[in-house]
């Protein structure tokens, strides 16, 4: 089960690898006229009441297939214009066609009406003359729902007997709202599932107007000490997702150098040499809404103390580079960002039965960096190959760790942050080549990231 806006994304990225969506419409569409006439053959006419959208397409083939049959067909637009892609489907039905007023005229005796109104995009409650429409057809005893229900998770609702959905359940779906529930498979292969794409921009989250400063999003970077690059660009990172404060927490040996890396980073200089348990104590004078731990930390026992400390006494975190370590996780929200290296602490290696199995077991979310990032929360999976060989410059980790802290800053969850950030620096490092050449500094990435974030 999944959120529908999973398949917003899914759409996005099966178009990004070649797919056409009026391919996965004739697929939906040949799988729903399956569907009916294994499941309804007791009916002697079938009405499929369409809207305008990609749900009407599905519509139109599958009426089209039942006409081709001899059947009883009746198509019901409530709109005169047809998007362009379902408008194709359409063009090739022959049958017969009403306007949604013909609806008051039917029995719903022998009749099954399908459901093909409104898809998951809706946005508020169903508009005139949809709500109407909604009301009509409650009124048959036989509904079969295309997707999901038209008005789905909406005070008016169709309440069908049957929804036949697509490729997998939608989070919210059950028996009371849907009917009995069938998904069937329209041909979206396990590759494009599992992989990032420019769908994964759908989760970049808009700008509320009226937020005030820091409402979207403080970032706590604590860091430094052994490399003090690490957490200033780990800072710059999370600045570019668009929140708006950034504290660095370094020790006093990497105060000057972090503190005049960039006026907008605001650093505090911690009373040591290296990071230890005191920073919980200064990091609880202040309201975070995520904290990224570990660039250029080093690995002392009293760090790895002061990470577990975090652990307990905070949420919404990411663990990267030398804080990476088993912890009592506490099933928090925790993002864990290693490179092959770094797995060995984990007592794990980097199989994917091996990183989804500590993931479950553990409660966190990894990605697993590479030339191919890996990304799973114990539950999904994703796969981003975005990037360029000149990636592997010192530094970039910390710019995604601080872009992950950002984005989860901004409300995403932990696994959203990951692909999301994945995909974007990825995408930031060919843009980068490409404009600045070979010898590009992770520094030089801030600026692409931004532009990618802006063009969603």
């Amino acid at each position: 089960m999944r959120h529908i806006k999973e398949f917003q994304i899914l759409d996005i990225n099966a178009i990004h690898n070649g797919l056409e969506i009026y391919h996965l419409m004739n697929n939906a569409g040949s799988r729903l006229a399956k569907h009916i006439l294994d499941h309804f053959s007791d009916c002697t006419s079938f009405i499929f009441v369409c809207g305008k959208g990609n749900n009407a397409g599905d519509g139109y083939v599958a009426a089209s297939k039942l006409h081709d049959n001899n059947l009883d067909v009746i198509v019901i637009n409530v709109e005169d214009e047809i998007k362009s892609i379902p408008q194709k489907a359409l063009e090739l039905y022959k049958g017969r066609i009403e306007s949604f007023n013909f609806l008051s005229t039917l029995s719903s005796y022998n009749t099954l009406l399908i459901d093909c109104l409104l898809g998951s995009g809706i946005k508020g409650e169903p508009k005139k003359p949809y709500g109407e429409v909604i009301d009509k057809i409650n009124n048959f005893k036989n509904i079969l729902s295309v997707d999901v229900p038209s008005g789905f998770m909406k005070n008016k609702a169709v309440i069908p007997t049957q929804t036949i959905t697509f490729h997998d359940t939608k989070f919210g779906m059950s028996e009371s709202n849907s009917g009995d529930i069938f998904v069937v498979d329209i041909g979206i292969s396990e590759f494009i599932d599992q992989s990032c794409g420019p769908g994964e921009l759908c989760l970049f989250p808009d700008f509320n107007p009226n937020n005030r400063k820091g409402e979207n999003g403080k970032v706590a970077i604590v860091g430094g000490g052994v490399y003090s690059g690490a957490p200033s660009l780990a800072g710059i990172g999370a600045y570019r997702t668009g929140v708006d404060l950034v504290h660095l927490f370094v020790p006093a040996s990497s105060f000057d150098q972090v503190s005049k890396f960039a006026p907008e980073l605001m650093v505090h200089k911690l009373e040591s040499e290296y990071i230890t348990e005191d920073v919980v104590e200064v990091l609880e004078k202040h309201n975070f809404d995520s904290i990224v731990i570990g660039p250029g930390m080093g690995k002392m026992d009293e760090s790895l103390s002061a990470t577990s400390n975090i652990i307990s006494s905070f949420d919404n975190l990411v663990i990267d580079a030398d804080s990476i370590n088993t912890y009592n996780f506490s099933r928090k929200n925790i993002l864990m960002t290693p490179h092959l290296g770094e797995l060995t602490r984990l007592d794990i290696n980097s199989s994917e039965e091996d990183l989804i199995s500590f993931s479950k077991k553990h409660g966190v979310t990894l990605l697993l960096k590479g030339k191919i990032d890996f990304m799973t929360d114990g539950d999904s999976l994703k796969r981003n190959y975005t990037g360029h060989p000149r990636m592997a410059v010192g530094g970039t980790g910390d710019l995604l760790a601080g872009i992950c802290g950002g984005l989860m800053a901004r409300g995403l969850s932990p696994f959203e942050a990951a692909r999301l950030g994945s995909y974007v620096m990825g995408l930031a490092g060919q843009q980068c080549y490409e404009e600045n050449g070979p010898g590009f500094l992770p520094s030089d990435l801030g600026i692409f990231i931004s532009k990618i974030f802006v063009n969603k």
